[in-house]
């Protein structure tokens, strides 16, 4: 799954949810600031009201209307009013690759296709580091024998 971020998405529940339930629909015009969503796309966003909160993931939207998944070992219910906002969550932030992450071949990479734009390879047989470009090409790094 790919995260999709918008600024300043928040809204309110325009209707009371309970535990089991999957689809919240926001005050009218709050889901526009919430991202449109693809086929594989998701954001994640924190229901609060009062002390009370939960995490849920939104897997769709159409207007004033989100499709949620949530952990189902502490959903909670939740009052008309209540406040939903998309906010940067750990499990977003572990989703990003860190720099550093690289993996080790014994041959020139070309023509492999990458894990990631960017990613890195050593190659351990020469000693010489591989930086992908686009497709499968890839450049060679500083070398200086």
């Amino acid at each position: 799954m790919t995260f999709k971020f918008s600024n300043n998405a928040e809204g309110w529940l325009n209707s009371a949810i309970g535990t089991g339930d999957t689809s919240i629909t926001l005050q009218s015009g709050n889901g526009a600031s919430f991202p449109t969503l693809a086929a594989s796309e998701e954001f994640e966003c924190v229901i609060t009201e009062g002390s009370t909160f939960e995490w849920v993931t939104c897997t769709a939207r159409s207007g004033d209307q989100l499709t949620v998944t949530r952990d189902p070992t502490s959903p909670q219910s939740f009052s008309a009013g209540a406040h939903v906002m998309l906010t940067m969550s750990g499990n977003m932030l572990n989703s990003f690759l860190q720099k550093g992450d690289f993996r080790t071949m014994t041959s020139d990479p070309t023509g492999q296709a990458a894990n990631y734009f960017g990613e890195e390879i050593f190659q351990s047989t020469t000693g010489r580091w591989w930086k992908h470009t686009t497709g499968t090409t890839w450049q060679e790094m500083n070398y200086h024998a």
